[in-house]
């Protein structure tokens, strides 16, 4: 009987550690703020235009914002980088702890701005960047589509946060792959960030403390998501950012 009960407690032990390292697929999104006019948010093939707090599941999404489109966050309506407001269309997903990859077909198309994130991870800190973003914005030279990033400055160091692969430009309506290796460490409370621009290694935001102020985001106090859309300034027209073939799959350690 011992025997046999030992022999069930490695199997079950077994099976919990076979479980724990399988990927799960992720598909539980979020409108965040709110929806800025009819046209600027289409989930799945459909215009949303009445918002709310609940989760659904997304096959593709397009973003679109015309010039002087404000954001309906409540910073939006307040200057930001030299520019009088900040436009906006986003949704967001929960980042789970452990490892997680997101991946998608991106299309940009319109007009540039001085500024735009792409795909953020983000733990409802304001006045700072968050622990992470991708974006595309204006280089020095003036021109346009550049990728560009932040992160927390004081947080990470330049080994540790930068471009692998810098003077990338994307080109209005040609489609590129995107994906984003992800690391949440929930009890060190820190990111990492590994990102690729159609196989190719290009940015990395590695072991970013989380705030150490309690936040507030759509997923409870200092918890951290995901956040895709567009959040632009200085517009220059209309923009919109398609994101198609989207997956989200994640692993606990």
């Amino acid at each position: 009987m011992k025997n046999f009960l030992a022999i069930l407690f490695i199997n079950l032990l077994l099976l919990v550690n076979a479980n724990a390292g399988d990927w799960k697929f992720k598909n539980k999104w979020k409108i965040s703020c709110g929806i800025t006019n009819k046209e600027s948010l289409v989930i799945n093939g459909k215009p949303k235009t009445i918002y709310n707090k609940k989760e659904f599941k997304l096959e593709s999404v397009v973003f679109k914002l015309d010039k002087g489109d404000i954001g309906s966050c409540s910073t939006d309506k307040k200057p930001s980088g030299g520019y009088p407001y900040s436009g906006r269309q986003e949704i967001s997903h929960k980042l789970d702890q452990g490892q997680t990859v997101f991946e998608t077909d991106l299309l940009i198309e319109g007009a540039p701005s001085a500024r735009s994130t792409i795909f953020q991870i983000h733990d409802g800190r304001t006045g700072d960047a968050p622990p992470s973003w991708i974006g595309v914005g204006r280089n020095w030279q003036g021109k346009d589509w550049k990728i560009i990033h932040a992160f927390p400055k004081n947080d990470c160091s330049s080994k540790n946060c930068k471009m692998i692969k810098d003077g990338i430009f994307l080109k209005p309506g040609k489609q590129y792959r995107l994906k984003a290796e992800l690391n949440y460490e929930r009890k060190a409370k820190k990111i990492s960030a590994r990102y690729y621009l159609n196989d190719v290694f290009i940015l990395q935001h590695l072991e970013v403390p989380l705030s150490k102020k309690k936040t507030d985001g759509p997923y409870g106090k200092s918890k951290p998501y995901i956040k895709i859309g567009i959040y632009r300034i200085g517009d220059t027209g209309t923009t919109a950012f398609s994101y198609s073939n989207l997956t989200i799959k994640n692993k606990k350690k």
